[in-house]
């Protein structure tokens, strides 16, 4: 951002550009089109009443004049790939769930070999169905049955489906590009790499000292970890909740992840390269370990950079103080990712173990929350009301890790207290520690205690497969608010979790099906992640794709969605209302976490698809005594809603 400079607000159009570099491909192709629209730059902003009547065409509610092209329609902005069928835009696993949903009149559908048009599969779609959040009569056909491997499209009376995959790799690119999403996002390094013919780069950045006068004292390194979202603070909460769930993905499915190979740098050694990428953010947090053992909270400047890349970000960031919520997401994070590296690097290994148990002593010494301090500083605050989330994922994490009876006792005393959710978030990160309570192979567990966990966790998963199979789109649950769609993607957590300790598919059937809202099963019909599936996110708000040369944004960012913040002055609900246009950070935010999110999701399905239910099912599990069944979202937080 330059201060000095008046903001310019194309407020009823669009910016034609958001940096120099893009000027002349976006007064051709406007990429940022919607309401609050805001110029910071000095080129563009010579440019910009220039730039507004050229793109306002392409803007307004008025289609292009040359029209969209054939097989789109024009919505929202956009022209859209035209689907009568609602569905995966990425396909389907052969062994798992399949649905589409569609309106009209008429039930019947049919499913047609891709290729030569052979109908493959008929049926009848459940419904009429009044679906809630979206206002509409939908129609859901099941096409399960269908398991073998090709391409194919469903016909209905009023059009067909985009085409789709049935197949054992169908979820691979989808995996893939999310683990680009997640490399990305690293600070203190260069980034390069090429995607679909294209090249994303960015240098090495923000490689200064941090300031630590807020907390008494010079300059401390900082560099590494990755950027929180389209901004590039680094925050520690949402950033060790983020780095747990790919150790977590890791843990739970190492036949799958520990060869599997990704687009990075260290691609291919001998450590596995999720482990890798986790690393770049371990590394960051011993880095912001204070010497009493507390955790800074985050590390940002006073204020939201302006449109630059990374590199080009300059302005001084600051060390903030504690909290204790940040502690114990730091601790929980280093000493689960201690027992997942001893393997390969037991020097980092035995560092990551020190640094988790020094933040425990901090939060034995300190049982009371602690705030971080961040008056005057205006970047996202990610205020957590309460610790005891985070003090009990520690407990576990450093129990599994070192097999200490103490840390056990102290776990369980606090386990009553803390409820099983079946959606949570980095506020509320409980069930982390819970699936590593509940799938430990250690003795020493008070039996009723764990019997408890696990119906809870049983429970929990029962509530989501109910809701997903219930919604017209198949999600879990009809909430929205900033980022959902992150929510929708961790429910995968909660679902596996029912799956572990109950034996039971419907749960990953369940958990497909939210894979399946995130890449185009949904209202929209189009999938919610840059550059992998049909109609991803042209404009997210994320400052890289923004600013950086490259006609597409960043690939294997999966957006928030829609919530009601970014319903405008509609009165419309806000599962209709999602908008892809850059000012819009309510719906179109990226951060690592969701992305985290969305690679456990993908790695939990990919790897479980050959899993079938236990006989027993639907009474595996013996009713827990003084078992509470599993609670809602929880503590929740402030959010980092950022800008």
């Amino acid at each position: 951002m330059i201060p000095t400079l008046p903001e310019v607000s194309l407020r009823d159009g669009c910016s034609a550009t958001r940096h120099a570099a893009k000027t002349i491909f976006d007064l051709a192709v406007p990429r940022a089109c919607g309401t609050g629209s805001t110029v910071r730059n000095p080129i563009v902003l010579g440019l910009s009443l220039f730039s507004f009547a050229a793109a306002f065409g392409a803007c307004n509610s008025t289609p292009p004049r040359t029209g969209c092209p054939e097989g789109t329609r024009f919505v929202k902005q956009q022209c859209l790939t035209s689907s009568a069928v609602r569905l995966s835009t990425l396909g389907f696993l052969p062994g798992r769930h399949k649905a589409g949903t569609f309106t009209g009149d008429d039930a019947a559908f049919t499913v047609h070999d891709a290729g030569t048009d052979a109908e493959v599969f008929s049926g009848t779609a459940d419904g009429p169905r009044a679906n809630g959040d979206t206002l509409e009569q939908v129609y859901v056909a099941d096409f399960s049955e269908l398991d073998e491997p090709g391409r194919y499209y469903v016909q209905t009376a009023n059009g067909r489906s985009v085409d789709f995959t049935i197949g054992r790799d169908a979820l691979h690119g989808a995996l893939d590009a999310a683990m680009l999403g997640m490399y990305g996002q690293r600070c203190g390094e260069a980034v390069s790499f090429t995607y679909d013919e294209q090249r994303y780069a960015h240098g090495a950045c923000h490689l200064d000292p941090a300031s630590l006068t807020r907390v008494g004292g010079e300059l401390k390194d900082d560099t590494g970890g990755w950027h929180d979202a389209g901004d590039y603070g680094k925050y520690t909460l949402p950033g060790a909740f983020a780095v747990a769930l790919l150790l977590q993905a890791y843990e739970h499915f190492p036949d799958l992840l520990s060869d599997y190979e990704f687009e990075m740098p260290e691609r291919g050694g001998e450590t596995p390269d999720i482990l890798d990428e986790a690393r770049v953010e371990l590394e960051w947090l011993l880095k912001v370990q204070f010497d009493d053992g507390s955790f800074s909270h985050k590390v940002t400047a006073q204020n939201f950079e302006g449109e630059v890349m990374p590199e080009e970000d300059t302005k001084a960031r600051y060390f903030i103080s504690t909290s204790t919520p940040s502690t114990g997401a730091a601790t929980a994070a280093l000493a689960l990712g201690s027992r997942l590296f001893e393997p390969f690097d037991a020097t980092f290994a035995e560092a990551c173990l020190l640094a988790a148990e020094r933040g425990h002593d901090f939060l034995r010494d300190h049982p009371d929350h602690i705030d971080a301090n961040q008056d005057g500083i205006l970047t996202g605050s990610y205020g957590d009301r309460s610790d005891v989330d985070e003090r009990l994922w520690s407990l576990s994490e450093l129990w599994e890790t070192t097999g200490d009876e103490a840390y056990l006792v102290e776990l369980e005393a606090l386990i009553p207290e803390v409820p099983v959710r079946g959606t949570f978030g980095w506020p509320d990160s409980a069930n982390l520690g819970y699936s590593t309570y509940a799938f430990s192979e250690r003795e020493g567990r008070d039996e009723a205690l764990l019997a408890k966990v696990e119906w809870d966790l049983q429970a929990a998963g029962r509530n989501l497969v109910q809701a997903s199979s219930t919604h017209g789109y198949g999600r879990g649950f009809e909430s929205y608010y900033w980022g959902t769609n992150g929510t929708v993607a961790l429910m995968s957590h909660t679902l596996v979790a029912q799956h572990r300790v109950a034996s039971d598919t419907a749960a990953l059937d369940a958990l497909t099906a939210q894979i399946d809202f995130l890449f185009g099963r949904n209202f929209d019909g189009r999938s919610y992640v840059t550059g992998i599936g049909i109609d991803g996110p042209r404009h997210p708000h994320h400052r890289p794709s923004t600013n950086d040369v490259s006609v597409d944004p960043w690939p294997g960012l999966l957006v928030g969605g829609p919530g009601p913040e970014g319903n405008g002055e509609t009165n419309d609900p806000p599962a209709i209302t999602y908008t892809d246009t850059q000012a819009n950070y309510y719906d179109n935010e990226v951060t690592v976490y969701w992305n985290a999110a969305l690679v456990y999701a993908l790695a939990a399905a990919i790897a479980t698809q050959d899993d079938a239910s236990a006989s027993c099912q639907p009474d595996c599990l013996e009713p827990a005594s003084g078992a509470g069944g599993a609670g809602g979202l929880g503590a929740g937080g402030e959010g980092g809603v950022g800008h």
